[in-house]
């Protein structure tokens, strides 16, 4: 038999009979793991699930953060805290904008002094239940004076239900490039 640039039959059915071995080889040895179990998930959605799954972790974090603004802020204690809200019974108006030119955000922004609190720092309020919340100096106010802070809340009933409190305050002022 000569050839004349066909292949015979049987070489073509060989070759492809081989790269289907071939191809079925290597998947089976890409999912599955030599003493692990698969799981059919990518590597990285199993490492973010494990860290954003472990609460001790997390909190170990947030603690080292948290001890790393402290150690770096301002304390003022025995600070007197009232709360304020968007409305007319207490900023004498209803639009929102902050001596900071940011518009005034519930749970979020705090009217200080600004000759104690500089406004755009940091302020964490320790009410000595073991947690400390987070706020924006935003805004400033007339009856805002000395060691006192003013926090936004939703309404006007939620800021008299609030009242009165006494905290420790940190503040951590914003940090200015040197050129």
């Amino acid at each position: 038999m000569t050839y004349k640039g066909k292949r015979p039959r049987g070489f073509t059915v060989a070759w492809v009979v081989a790269l289907v071995f071939a191809w079925l080889i290597v998947f089976i040895a890409m999912t599955t793991h030599a003493g692990s179990e698969y799981t059919g998930k990518p590597a990285g959605q199993l490492l973010a699930e494990t860290i954003t799954t472990d609460p001790d972790a997390e909190a170990h974090e947030n603690a080292l953060i948290e001890s790393a603004l402290l150690a770096r802020a301002h304390k003022i204690e025995n600070c007197t805290v009232t709360h304020y809200s968007v409305c007319v019974e207490c900023c004498g108006k209803t639009d929102g904008i902050t001596a900071s030119g940011r518009i005034a955000t519930p749970y979020v922004s705090v009217a200080v002094d600004p000759g104690v609190i500089p406004l755009g720092a940091d302020v964490l309020v320790d009410y000595g239940d073991g947690e400390i919340n987070y706020y924006r100096a935003d805004d400033s106010g007339s009856g805002v004076t000395g060691d006192h802070i003013d926090l936004c809340v939703q309404s006007y009933e939620e800021a008299v239900q609030m009242g009165v409190r006494t905290a420790t305050v940190y503040w951590i002022g914003q940090e200015v490039d040197a050129d």
